[in-house]
Parts: structure tokens; C-alpha cells; sequence
């Protein structure tokens, strides 16, 4: 099922402050969370910033390994945030087909 509704350029600008301000890498994580009364995607993408950031400098890694069953669009903002996370896409996918990364 699909929710939509519309703003304006102000209305797009303060969802994008609060998004940010409340650790989301996304306005539409971030508005599904508070709709629904939950911050769990929050909670997983601060668990992947706060792994990535512990890491050593060349390590490789699966979102996996930082998030239990993470959701695909987890996987997306992973990959669309590579150069504010100081990571990078591996060329070759791992044995589950599963892009791996490595941190600069």
C-alpha cells in the first residue's frame, strides 16, 4: 500500500531539516517513522553510521554485518551515502550476491 501526500518548497526544506536533525538520511524514512509512531529506522541507520565510523580503515563489509536483517532500502541509502560514510562499493558482489564495501 502506498501513502502520498504533497508540500510545498518550505514545507520539502523543514522535512529535510528534521529528517537530518533526527538522524535520518531520507525524508520519506523519516516521515514513515513518525506516522507510524516508531523510529526504528533511525535507530538502524545510526547503528550503521556508528559502525562504519569504528572500523579500521580498510575493512570489508555487508550491511548485514551491521544490521540484522536489514530492509533493501537500508542497502540503498548505504550505497547513495558511500562518500559521507567514507566507504566504497566493491566491484565484486560476495557469495550472496550481496554488495560489500570497504572503508577508506
Amino acid at each position: 500500500m502506498r501513502v502520498q501526500f504533497s508540500v510545498d518548497a518550505s514545507e520539502w526544506a523543514k522535512l529535510q531539516q528534521l529528517a537530518s536533525a533526527n538522524g535520518y538520511p531520507d525524508v520519506p524514512s523519516y516521515c514513515k517513522d513518525i506516522s507510524l509512531e516508531q523510529r526504528t529506522y533511525a535507530n538502524m541507520w545510526k547503528k550503521v553510521v556508528d559502525g562504519i565510523r569504528k572500523m579500521p580503515s580498510g575493512n570489508i563489509f555487508a550491511l548485514r554485518d551491521l544490521v540484522q536483517s536489514p530492509p533493501a532500502n537500508l542497502g540503498v541509502k548505504l550505497y547513495e551515502n558511500q562518500s559521507k560514510l567514507g566507504i566504497q562499493v566493491n566491484p565484486q558482489k560476495d557469495s550472496l550476491h550481496t554488495n560489500t564495501f570497504t572503508k577508506l
